[in-house]
């Protein structure tokens, strides 16, 4: 096991560019591999999530050509006549789902399957969905997850209906194989939506990408008459919040450039919490800042649509006097871990108090303000909590980051960029 000990800082200082949104990306992927011409993908992000659905794009059919500035991606796709393609989406659910609904419109056989967490993830709602209407679905393991062999061609009727409560990834890859369609898709969904600003950015991305798309329920989404040539990936919240979290654990100021203001991206919806927390946060000119103004404040926060900040929102709750309380987040037992047990354990490990509940992750802080000696920060092997767990090592001394490689899932840079502010 590896670990990194990241001195703490007195303060952070300074500018970063965003990387390129990881959710960006893997909806340009797929779009441009159902364009009838080649669409240039400007500035990618390239992180193992992204490079394992580039790969699965050109197993099958995908032609991919690699640009100063990013990836030329072109269709038609299509199976190898006579076998099954195999299609690792690594540790990506992203790429499972989408690749899932992809290869039921597609025609071949596909056998897709995935690293031992992403076949613990569910899949059965969106296999339900797609069955009811024409392709084969078999599940090669246990049911639910992954493996599963799809025999691909086209859905058999112009409307499907999906339980999207634990995943919005369910309901966005039927969107996006519906962009692949003559005639198009209607889908409805039969409950509440999971983190439904991820919806919101799969249809802003059809629109992007010239296709027609209505918001719902029930959506519609139709092959535009224009497609684009050329789509440039926008900065990422997701990872960027973990960037401002840095000022509010250990005060200065921090500016991430290159993320749009208003946003789809749903983790843009975590910064009025940020504010709650004592921070200053401004957005102009493309970029946006934090600067903490005095203590950090616990807060209750309803969290259901910007999972992902989740884990800096907790590292700055652990620095702060007080009991903090984000709920809604059952879905986030789902993810890359079980972040509420995971996010329960990295607290504990830094020394502090926290409990998880069925939808709920409490903790009281702060942290003691000194260690009996070193501490290991357990990540479990998850991006988003080794980036928590570097925001409780600039705060406090003695820390050991377990398994900090993990940030390559969705930003290999992170820990490098992190220096570049980091002043001590």
């Amino acid at each position: 096991m590896d670990y990194l000990v990241l001195p703490p800082a007195t303060r952070v200082l300074g500018a970063i560019d965003a990387p390129p949104s990881k959710s960006a990306t893997n909806r340009a992927y797929v779009l441009a591999a159902l364009s009838p011409e080649p669409v240039v993908i400007a500035r990618p992000l390239e992180s193992e999530d992204t490079v394992a659905l580039e790969r699965c794009l050109r197993a099958m059919g995908a032609r991919i050509e690699r640009l100063p500035e990013g990836l030329r991606i072109g269709g038609p796709l299509a199976g190898s006549p006579g076998r099954e393609v195999a299609l690792d989406a690594g540790e990506s659910g992203t790429a499972a789902r989408f690749l899932t609904a992809l290869a039921a419109v597609t025609p071949g056989r596909f056998l897709l399957t995935g690293a031992a967490r992403l076949r613990e993830r569910p899949m059965g709602e969106l296999v339900d969905a797609l069955r009811a209407f024409g392709p084969s679905i078999e599940f090669r393991g246990e049911e639910g997850t992954l493996p599963l062999a799809i025999a691909g061609g086209s859905l058999s009727a112009r409307r499907v209906v999906v339980d999207a409560s634990r995943s919005s990834q369910f309901l966005s890859a039927l969107l996006l194989a519906g962009a692949g369609r003559d005639g198009g898709l209607e889908v409805d969904v039969s409950g509440a939506v999971a983190s439904a600003p991820y919806v919101a950015m799969t249809i802003e991305s059809l629109r992007a990408f010239g296709h027609l798309a209505s918001e719902g329920p029930p959506f519609h989404v139709s092959p535009g008459a224009a497609p684009v040539e050329r789509y440039e990936v926008s900065g990422d919240y997701s990872s960027a919040v973990a960037l401002l979290a840095a000022a509010g654990a250990v005060g200065g100021e921090v500016v991430v450039r290159g993320l749009p203001w208003p946003a789809a991206d749903a983790d843009a919806r975590a910064l009025p919490v940020f504010e709650r927390m004592g921070l200053k946060i401004a957005t102009a000119n493309g970029s946006v800042s934090a600067a903490r103004e005095g203590e950090l404040r616990p807060v209750r926060a309803h969290a259901t649509d910007f999972p992902d900040a989740v884990p800096a929102l907790a590292a700055l709750a652990a620095l702060a006097e007080g009991e903090s309380r984000f709920e809604g987040i059952g879905h986030l037992r789902l993810k890359e871990s079980d972040r509420i047990a995971s996010l329960a354990g990295l607290v504990a490990s830094a020394g502090g108090q926290a409990r998880g509940e069925p939808d709920a992750l409490v903790i009281r802080g702060p942290l003691p303000a000194h260690s009996l000696g070193p501490r290991r920060l357990l990540t479990s092997n998850d991006h988003r909590i080794a980036m928590a767990a570097a925001i409780l090592s600039l705060a406090r001394r003695g820390f050991l980051i377990e398994n900090p490689g993990c940030v390559a899932k969705s930003y290999p840079g992170f820990f490098r960029d992190l220096e570049t502010i980091i002043r001590r």
